[in-house]
């Protein structure tokens, strides 16, 4: 009996939390404006980790008003791991961002401000 119950109770929970998530515009549902492969994005923000060896950095940024995106906590690959080297962990830095083929955006150059 309890697996007669449990699999429409599951069902209903389920598909109830879908409709709750379709109605959720997230980051990643919004459309971002077309931004060529070759334009250079300008950002702001504080370093929250780095992974040298990976070649990422999560970066709390400010809004990004070229693609549209609020302030958030995401992370970024870098270009050149080597750029890793030049920020800690809760540096306030400018950074660019520019579209990879896969549509993800990398980080290109970064500094800390001061």
């Amino acid at each position: 009996m309890k697996k007669q119950f449990f699999v429409p109770t599951g069902l209903a929970l389920l598909l109830g939390s879908g409709v709750a998530l379709a109605a959720d515009t997230s980051h990643a549902q919004r459309a971002t404006p077309a931004v060529s492969a070759s334009q250079v994005i300008a950002a702001t923000g504080t370093v929250k980790s780095v992974d040298a060896g990976a070649g990422k950095v999560i970066i709390d940024h400010d809004p990004i008003d070229t693609l549209q995106w609020p302030r958030m906590l995401m992370d970024f690959r870098l270009a050149d791991r080597a750029l890793a080297n030049k920020i800690q962990v809760g540096d306030k830095v400018k950074f660019d961002l520019q579209a990879s083929e896969k549509g993800a955006y990398n980080v290109t150059a970064i500094e800390s401000i001061h």
